[in-house]
């Protein structure tokens, strides 16, 4: 295979060719076939042209996860346009900043997020609803024939997304990533997770996120099917959906597999998942062992970033138990080495900065060529988080760079104490930030959400916290709260936390 002909639409050619009356995906009432799926990449290519849109272009998805965000996504790629990923999370304001920086010349808008688009200058706004209508505009373009186009030649590392990162250091990054990077990505994945063509993917997490756009890319690489939860389904009609579609595997953070274990997840004796993906490290450990044994389901995890189109490294159930809090070895496609400040590589054991490279890494930040000299400058990806290798290969995620805590000359990683957290069986969740100090510079603060009906003082974890770490890395101030913020695939946001005010009673 020519370099140049390796990208996303590549995947979906050949799985075309292959297998062609095999489901490509599930979205409420409709199913395509790759059969299907090809023919309107191939008709909205047509229509995009001859529109004027070609390589290069910004063409806006602002869309739930479906049928309509794979084609758009698949028909930008297939001409050589850059789609931009729109979080329909966000406010209009922020939507407003990042249309201003790609400068869409189309957007695809569901109806219900059209309002998002109110201060943005997103051009030509076409509404795609989630009925499959075929009287919709949408259905109009990708069901019937255009007249034809001709492709352009394009680059061989032609940009496929963007996607715009969460903005913890500042204004939103367009992570800018190539059709064969995400391809790499997604080869990569299958061939560790040992994926089949007989896969169903349960995809419940957006596609404006990488670990959602990982998943479905897996799909399109080893010829599996896309199982679209709907947008307002609710923990039953998930589940439901996971039993009925037959769906093998899924990455489904404890927020979203809490509630299945109280709702009789397995019916007839079976629990047809047989994969669950979540990052290593991240939830509550209870979730894992029970999905393991009383789910017969297999536990995976692993770390990654946006800029490296997902998960970087692997690791599964039992060698989590071996090797706690370990993130696993590197994906086929990836390198992973522990860099110092000067890009120097550092021995086992050592800490620095977790470093990758590979097929999958980005192409750089969309018109910001300080912040893609800082990330890629070295010839490594730096990723802003902070780990060691041990002699084995396997990575120890210790937390983000910017997150650590300098207590009394003295580095404590929030991952450390989190995890002590994690054992007490009274926590429902738990985080921790650093806060000023006037003695010693910064101290350990944690938020601290209760199970129902439990109760714990701060003089009690102060107890706990005694013998499992060092002195100086216990939490000085303890709060209360009722939930803690974090993003749609469960990331804690530490940030939010260290704005919150510290008072004279919140002390332990």
């Amino acid at each position: 295979m020519h370099a140049r002909d390796f990208s996303m639409d590549t995947l979906l050619r050949q799985c075309a060719s292959h297998y062609a009356a095999r489901e490509a995906t599930v979205d409420g009432a409709q199913r395509l076939t790759y059969a299907d799926l090809d023919r309107r990449v191939g008709r909205m290519a047509c229509w995009l042209l001859a529109k004027g849109i070609g390589p290069g272009d910004r063409v806006a998805i602002l869309l739930t996860d479906g049928a309509p965000f794979m084609t758009a996504l698949l028909a930008c790629g297939r001409i050589g346009a850059i789609a931009v990923l729109l979080n329909w999370r966000l406010a209009p304001g922020e939507i407003a900043w990042i249309a201003g920086n790609a400068e869409p010349t189309l957007t695809f808008a569901n109806p219900r997020f059209v309002d998002l688009l109110a201060e943005a200058d997103a051009g030509e706004v076409i509404e795609v609803d989630e009925a499959h209508d075929l009287d919709s505009a949408f259905e109009s373009i990708v069901s019937r024939d255009h007249p034809a186009q001709t492709i352009p030649d394009l680059a061989p590392d032609r940009p496929l997304y963007m996607m715009y990162t969460s903005g913890t250091t500042g204004k939103p990054k367009g992570c800018l990533q190539a059709g064969s990077a995400v391809a790499s990505s997604a080869l990569g994945f299958c061939v560790r997770r040992g994926f089949t063509r007989e896969e169903r993917l349960l995809s419940v997490n957006p596609l404006f996120h990488v670990v959602g756009m990982q998943q479905v890319a897996a799909m399109l690489a080893c010829g599996g099917t896309s199982v679209f939860a709907g947008r307002d389904d609710d923990s039953a009609a998930i589940l439901d959906l996971l039993h009925r579609e037959r769906c093998t595997t899924t990455s489904a953070f404890p927020t979203i597999c809490f509630p299945w274990a109280a709702m009789e997840p397995i019916r007839d004796g079976v629990m047809p998942l047989t994969n669950y993906t979540g990052g290593a490290g991240m939830g509550r450990p209870q979730i894992y062992e029970f999905i393991e044994q009383d789910w017969d389901a297999r536990v995976v995890g692993g770390y990654g970033q946006t800029e490296v189109c997902g998960f970087a490294t692997f690791i599964d159930y039992p060698d989590m138990c071996e090797h706690p809090r370990s993130i696993g070895w590197p994906m086929p496609h990836v390198e992973m080495t522990i860099l110092d400040p000067d890009g120097n590589p550092l021995p086992p054991g050592e800490e620095g900065e977790i470093c990758l490279r590979g097929p999958s890494v980005m192409l750089g930040y969309w018109r910001n060529k300080e912040a893609t000299e800082s990330a890629l400058g070295h010839g490594w990806l730096r990723t802003g988080d902070l780990g060691t290798m041990d002699e084995l290969g396997l990575g120890y995620l210790l937390g983000r760079a910017k997150e650590l805590i300098k207590t009394g000359g003295e580095n404590v990683y929030p991952a450390e104490v989190d995890a002590v957290f994690a054992e007490m069986p009274e926590v429902a969740d738990a985080g921790c930030c650093g806060v000023p100090d006037k003695q010693w510079g910064e101290a350990v603060k944690a938020f601290v959400v209760l199970k129902p009906g439990e109760k714990l003082t701060r003089e009690e974890i102060t107890k706990r916290f005694k013998g499992k770490i060092a002195g100086y890395k216990r939490p000085r101030y303890i709060e209360f709260v009722d939930a803690l913020p974090r993003d749609p695939i469960g990331k804690l946001l530490r940030r939010e936390l260290s704005e919150r005010p510290v008072t004279p009673d919140q002390a332990a």
